[in-house]
């Protein structure tokens, strides 16, 4: 009898030696005669699979719950334990039942204060993987959490955090909290590690300090991480700021050696992260030459992030680009707002760019005109200045858009756009006096190389109007009050960069004040 047979598979799932073949055959057969057992049975065949750690079929997982769905009561009164197996057999086989999930979630919130840590851990996992982001149940959960964190095992921290930041956490500190805890100890295993960064990472809990602090435990783990492991991990440290250098440089060294394996995804990520994370002398010859070797298997936005990580991690980027760009020719049609900045870097970044593909960028930008933000104007007008290269229809649509949008320009922007449309020849009201009108109303955050950028390219203008005219008056008092004039006397010694600012904020001072 099919009775009979559940019973079977529950001694076998058990027995010092399992036997796979048997338990399919058991399953086969529940299939086909579903309504022979009733929600009780079901219960404790399904947890026989788990045990044995056979992956269930999901037609047979479909025929379980539809007959549990017909007693609501002995649903409802199943253990914890019998609810966690259909829901991680469900994972396993690839099944998501909504009305059954529903339910699920309706019996644990009922009873979530009495779970234990283990059982909090499970929960959060399981419904992080099947993505069910109920409020009141992550609300709860993470409640519960909180009260038995000190009597959470160890080995399910990692997991914990892992499942809560898929369930969309709100509850930053408590993640903070389990990390730290974890800390103390260190990992176990190298899947901890990326659990717990990749987590803390999803969920914007991941600050440099806390950072550092998992790095410092993990130095260990990194040469038993995978390419992807890899790729994510750098990923989340150049996002959350991490600063920990013997960390990033072990990661690097590690990511330099698994190069071939990573996936196209996984390179783009992992050569965005070297480029921000100042990782070049490490990846600097890898990552571009690992680019080329797969030009062709790139996406349209993944050849846009190579091109800006290129052009910061070599030393010749004028070498890789011209490949990359003719790979990006054929992805204009679909390249969104985001990648035209990334090129728009890599071109300023670089200085060299390919007349084919400035032209189609430049048509591009103008059918997305409407969509573009404050920094993508800036970073597009910037790098056709910096490149000495002037399109009149471009710079026509970049000038209506800035204008139009000017209320959101960072104030470090202002300079360097209205320095970019003067040194391409738009020397007109529109944007010039909507970028004045802003720059005054930020002139309190100012610094000396933006102001310096928008002197220059005002006076270049030779613009007659009140708000230019009010705007260098105002300059050059904050120059004198802010001691910018002073930037080449200080006591301290000055990078290459530092003296550059300070000339630059010189050689525009005495043309403001004889104005």
């Amino acid at each position: 009898k099919v009775v009979e047979l559940a019973r079977v598979a529950g001694a076998f799932s058990v027995a010092s030696h399992r036997d796979p073949e048997m338990l399919t055959a058991i399953m086969e057969r529940l299939t086909a005669a579903p309504s022979s057992l009733n929600c009780w049975s079901w219960a404790e065949f399904l947890l026989s699979l788990h045990w044995a750690r056979l992956k269930p079929d999901p037609q047979m997982l479909k025929a379980a719950a539809d007959v549990m769905l017909t007693d609501l009561d002995a649903l409802k009164k199943l253990k914890t334990c019998y609810i966690m197996a259909f829901v991680e057999a469900s994972l396993s086989a690839g099944f998501f039942h909504p009305r059954m999930f529903t339910l699920l979630s309706e019996v644990i919130l009922d009873r979530i204060k009495g779970l234990n840590p283990l059982d909090l851990s499970r929960v959060a996992l399981a419904w992080g993987q099947a993505s069910c982001k109920d409020d009141l149940l992550v609300k709860s959960l993470c409640k519960a959490i909180r009260t038995n964190l000190t009597s959470f095992p160890k080995s399910r921290i990692s997991y914990t955090i892992h499942g809560l930041s898929m369930l969309d956490c709100k509850d930053k500190q408590l993640l903070v909290d389990f990390a730290s805890a974890w800390a103390t100890t260190g990992p176990e295993e190298s899947t901890e590690v990326l659990h717990i960064i990749s987590g803390l990472a999803r969920s914007g809990a991941l600050d440099p300090a806390v950072c550092d602090r998992i790095a410092e435990c993990s130095l260990q783990c990194v040469p038993r991480f995978n390419a992807w492991s890899i790729a994510t991990i750098l990923l989340a440290c150049a996002q959350s700021g991490c600063t920990h250098a013997e960390f990033l440089e072990s990661l690097g060294r590690a990511a330099s050696l698994k190069i071939s394996e990573f996936s196209m995804t996984d390179l783009s990520a992992a050569a965005f992260a070297a480029a921000k994370l100042s990782l070049a002398p490490i990846l600097g010859d890898c990552i571009p030459r690992a680019a080329l070797d797969r030009v062709s298997d790139f996406k349209g936005a993944q050849l846009a992030v190579m091109m800006h990580a290129v052009s910061r991690l070599s030393d010749s980027p004028g070498e890789y680009l011209p490949v990359l760009e003719n790979a990006v020719l054929p992805h204009v049609p679909t390249l969104t707002p985001v990648d035209l900045r990334y090129i728009c870097m890599a071109w300023t970044r670089a200085g060299v760019s390919t007349e084919k593909l400035r032209e189609a960028l430049a048509l591009r930008t103008i059918d997305m005109i409407d969509s573009l933000d404050a920094s993508i104007i800036s970073h597009i007008a910037w790098a056709h200045s910096k490149l000495q290269v002037s399109n009149a229809d471009l710079f026509k649509a970049l000038g209506v858009r800035c204008a139009a949008s000017i209320s959101s320009f960072n104030p470090s922007r202002l300079g360097c756009t209205a320095l970019a449309f003067v040194e391409a020849g738009v020397h007109e009201e529109v944007p010039l006096l909507s970028i004045a009108r802003q720059a005054l109303r930020s002139l309190g955050q100012m610094h000396p190389v933006p102001g310096s950028r928008l002197a220059r390219a005002f006076i270049q203008a030779d613009l007659e109007s009140p708000e230019i005219t009010a705007l260098l008056e105002s300059l050059a008092s904050v120059a004198r009050q802010q001691g910018w004039t002073r930037l080449s006397a200080s006591r301290l010694e000055q990078t290459e960069f530092q003296k550059q600012c300070a000339e630059t904020v010189q050689d525009f001072l005495p043309s403001v004040l004889v104005n």
